[in-house]
């Protein structure tokens, strides 16, 4: 090396900036300059008593000693390498080394330059910025939101890589607003550019839904959320930024806003006084794209623009000056981009020895870039925490609280600023929600365990307050690139109405909704719980079947709002009377269950009834109405009889009508009878069924006569069934169950329309006109069918309405008083007539029987049992015939069976009679030959 050009190395190794070494080939310091002594905090004698070996990080050694081995066999002639050195502190210290090979004359390796660049700050710039990535990215993941950046006077736009994925898992992410708005559906494209054109000119919200295509042709949806972050001095957007979620699927998506950092090495020149190039190395010269021959000479000018020249210029006269100059500054390289360069001016002299300077200059560009950067992401960052309507809080290793969003900070009372440094339970008070006993706080298993977590289902956040939050969340470690943990976030939300909803909707699932007891299904639960528990213990308990007596009469004559009132009251004293472990269910209309678990002897059960019948019993003051009640109760045990839910319910129930058969108001206890029973009336009932089918019923007549005209009234048709195997079965039986089970409805219809059609035979048959009278019930009489079938009957068998007499029970008159008066009105008009049946036995009132159109009396036959020898009997009679004399009614006495009853009648004033001392019921053919007896003279009654 030309002597000149060793002193000029020789400058600039001591004065650089940069450490510099010349190293042995065994690794041994020959020689340092005092940046490196700086660098490290050694001395230089300290260094040159030790090999590079000696202070480079264990990690670092086996990449440098491979590259350098590389260049001792002659592969490569340098190497770059960014690596650790301990400090003589004993603290680590980022660098970039760049070695090149010396050789000595005779071509052996001579030394080693190395050329060693404090990265410290920078590695560790980037290690924040990848943290703070994490944090972004796993809060972001939570939120399974992705993020866009728009520039629209450039047309540059940002989108996270889970922005792109949502287009499709292989789709890489858009670059331009063109490709984004591509993938859009063309139906939601014109709303989605008017949303946006909204917020600009309005600042109304951004916040709209839209469809894109994924790369496989599927249409998702997503809701764009954004806003104008930034604009410029004439108010134009410069800045556009927002989120997006895939409303479609829910899926995590994050955003990877990574950025690589590239790092250059040092620039070194040396220019003259006349600011001519004298020395470039190879990164100087590639940098503006000359070979060193072509560097040296050149005037600096040659190398900038006039304005960047004019601004280093003043720099460059202070250095020639003796001042040395470090400033931050901007050059083109030989592509033409502009980058950002830190220089050092260091002046070759002093005073007016200065012979020119040494440029060192280091590209910072991508250091600037991620301080930009950082500072981008802090606020991008920052802005996307506080829009989302998430809690979210992230700790440092220890567990401390680092920092909380504006939703974290409401839910747990706690800011951020006095949250800061906190242990995490200290600000989150994590209970379970049933016991409130603390649970675990998620993010100390996760620091850990260094893996995701989410809180156990039921759990509450108690707030710095004392208010209650029902939370749901998730959290995870925060990890640099290196897998080393830097912390924990944790995503948390308020779920409170949600799960209140949950609680109120499996309540109302479980409850009555008027007297809120629990109700069948509740009810089945508990009672198989209970069987369970009393298998396993040996023990028993108690199912009654609590049903009310007459609670149709209730609602019907005080309405139904009082009825409902009732039930409430009924089931307030049963709750009140009964045990916290007993169980009061309602199961509809006016039927109750209470069950009674460890019962011990049946001696127990009575005492409970008693209590029960005495409480519920007593009577009831509603809306002004004094309300008594009874109850017919059924009760079964486990395990006599029954051991499964649905057996115990059935025999209570069968009990329970055992009660009510026997004479309400009064309990029984299921037997082996009561089954037999029961299981009788369901084979009847489906024998019923079959009957009707099968047209195993018939109608028999009993004449209704007059005894002072011998005048022949009409007919009563009376229903019977007969069996296949003969065998007649008694209506005292098998009416009773085809009210109970609806069956009356069709079977009324059949009785009514059969004995239209006889009575229209007979007509035409002698032209002998009987009236006909039918019994209706009272569920045929309040379905809402009825009138329509009496008008259909007597369309289909052109039987003329006033021969057609319909039968009703005194006690359907007093049952919903304005549906009875418009269903008799409804008759009245088709010119139906309609009688009283059994009347003096029920509750009629006189005002009510004064405004029915009804047109007869029928006394019952209970009442001329006894007559004339009752005086008592007799007087009765008499004010049933006054009473209908003076209402201008009809009076017909019904089972009159002695000559001494119909003389007594007579005397009273009724005429009208009906019963086996005239005829017995008989069939349609005897009936009209006893008709042609009687009116020829025969069957008198008096001979009878």
């Amino acid at each position: 090396m030309p002597e000149q050009e060793a002193q000029l190395f020789a400058a600039m190794f001591r004065r650089s900036p940069i450490g510099m070494a010349l190293v042995s080939p065994g690794g041994q310091f020959m020689t340092v300059n005092e940046a490196l002594c700086r660098m490290l905090g050694y001395t230089a004698e300290d260094l040159l008593n030790l090999t590079f070996q000696d202070i480079t990080f264990p990690d670092d050694l086996n990449s440098d000693l491979q590259l350098l081995g590389q260049m001792l066999a002659g592969e490569i002639d340098q190497y770059e390498l960014r690596k650790r050195y301990w400090r003589q502190d004993g603290t680590l210290l980022w660098t970039q080394l760049n070695v090149s090979l010396i050789l000595n004359e005779d071509g052996a390796p001579a030394f080693f330059v190395s050329q060693i660049q404090d990265i410290d700050a920078q590695v560790k710039g980037e290690t924040q910025l990848h943290a703070l990535n994490e944090r972004l990215q796993l809060a972001l993941e939570a939120t399974e939101d992705g993020v866009w950046d728009w520039r629209p006077q450039t047309g540059d736009l940002f989108v996270s890589e889970r922005f792109g994925r949502m287009l499709g898992p292989s789709e890489q992410a858009p670059a331009t607003l063109d490709a984004w708005l591509a993938r859009v559906h063309p139906g939601d494209l014109p709303g989605l550019l008017a949303a946006y054109r909204a917020h600009l000119d309005s600042g109304t919200p951004l916040n709209t839904e839209y469809r894109a295509r994924q790369t496989g042709g599927e249409w998702r949806w997503f809701q764009l959320r954004g806003r104008v972050t930034t604009r410029d001095a004439q108010g134009r957007p410069e800045r556009v930024t927002g989120t997006q979620t895939d409303v479609t699927e829910r899926v995590r998506v994050t955003q990877d806003l990574q950025m690589v950092m590239n790092n250059l090495p040092a620039l070194i020149g040396y220019w003259d006084r006349e600011l001519r190039n004298r020395f470039a190395n190879p990164t100087y010269t590639d940098w503006y794209g000359f070979d060193p021959a072509e560097m040296r000479g050149r005037h600096i000018q040659e190398l900038m623009s006039p304005e960047i020249y004019a601004l280093n210029l003043p720099l460059m006269q202070l250095a020639l000056g003796g001042e040395p100059q470090r400033f931050e500054g901007t050059l083109v390289d030989v592509s033409g981009r502009r980058r950002t360069i830190e220089l050092s001016l260091v002046p070759d002299g002093s005073g007016e020895e200065v012979r020119g300077f040494i440029a060192l200059g280091m590209d910072i560009t991508a250091r600037k870039a991620a301080e930009q950067a950082l500072l981008e992401q802090k606020e991008l960052a920052r802005v996307t925490l506080a829009s989302i309507g998430d809690g979210v809080v992230t700790t440092d290793p220890q567990g401390q609280v680092t920092f909380l969003n504006a939703p974290a900070e409401r839910l747990t009372g706690w800011t951020l600023a006095e949250a800061h440094g906190r242990p995490v339970e200290e600000v989150m008070t994590l209970l379970e929600e049933d016991t409130l006993t603390a649970v675990p706080n998620p993010l100390r298993q996760v620091l850990r365990d260094h893996q995701t977590l989410s809180l156990a289902r039921n759990t509450n956040l108690r707030s710095r307050s004392g208010q209650m939050y029902s939370v749901e969340d998730s959290a995870a470690p925060i990890l640099n690139e290196a897998g080393q943990l830097l912390g924990a976030v944790l995503v948390f939300h308020d779920v409170s109405d949600t799960r209140a909803m949950a609680r109120h909707m499996s309540h109302l699932a479980q409850h009555d909704s008027l007297t809120d007891l629990p109700n069948r299904l509740l009810l089945r639960d508990r009672v198989s719980q209970a069987i369970e528990r009393a298998r396993r213990q040996g023990g028993r308990f108690a199912v009654l079947f609590l049903d009310m007596d007459h609670f149709k009469n209730v609602n019907d004559s005080l309405g139904h709002h009082v009825g409902d009132e009732l039930l409430q009251s009924i089931a307030g004293r049963l709750r009140a009377a009964l045990r916290a472990s007993d169980t009061v269910s309602r199961q509809g209309g006016d039927e109750f269950i209470v069950m009674l678990p460890d019962i011990r002897e049946t001696a127990d059960v009575e005492t409970v009834l008693g209590k029960l019948m005495e409480v519920i019993s007593a009577p009831y003051h509603l809306a002004g109405h004094r309300v008594d009640t009874s109850f017919s109760i059924g009760v079964a045990l486990y395990p006599e009889d029954g051991e499964d839910t649905d057996t115990l319910l059935q025999h209570a129930d069968a009990a329970m009508y055992r009660a009510k058969d026997e004479g309400r108001g009064r309990h029984r206890f299921f037997s082996r009878s009561i089954h037999e029973a029961s299981l009788a009336r369901q084979l009847l009932q489906a024998e019923l069924r079959r009957a009707l089918d099968q047209r195993q019923f018939s109608l028999v007549y009993q004449p209704k006569v007059n005894l002072w005209t011998r005048q022949v009234l009409g007919v009563e048709a009376l229903l019977r069934w007969t069996r296949p195997d003969g065998r007649p079965i008694s209506p005292l039986e098998f009416i009773p169950l085809a009210e109970a089970s609806g069956l009356i409805v069709p079977l009324g219809a059949w009785v009514l329309e059969t004995a239209c059609q006889q009575s229209r035979a007979w007509a035409q048959a002698s032209g002998e006109e009987l009236a006909v009278s039918v019994n209706i019930s009272a569920v045929q009489f309040t379905d809402p069918g009825f009138v329509d079938m009496v008008e259909r009957c007597l369309r289909n068998t052109g039987l003329p309405p006033r021969l057609l007499e319909l039968e009703l029970t005194e006690s359907m008159l007093i049952t919903d008083i304005a549906r009875v008066q418009q269903t008799l009105r409804a008759l009245q008009a088709l010119e139906v007539c309609v009688s009283i049946d059994d009347f003096g036995t029920g509750y009629s009132s006189l005002s009510y029987l004064q405004n029915f159109p009804v047109q007869t009396l029928k006394i019952d036959r209970s009442f001329l049992k006894t007559v004339p020898d009752d005086p008592q009997a007799s007087a009765v009679v008499e004010a049933v015939i006054a009473l209908g004399r003076s209402l201008n009614l009809g009076v017909i006495a019904e089972g009159v069976e002695t000559t001494e009853q119909a003389r007594c009648l007579l005397n009273l004033g009724c005429a009208a009679m009906q019963g086996y001392l005239f005829g017995r019921p008989m069939a349609a053919p005897e009936l009209l030959a006893w008709v042609q007896e009687w009116h020829r003279g025969g069957d008198s009654w008096e001979e009878t």
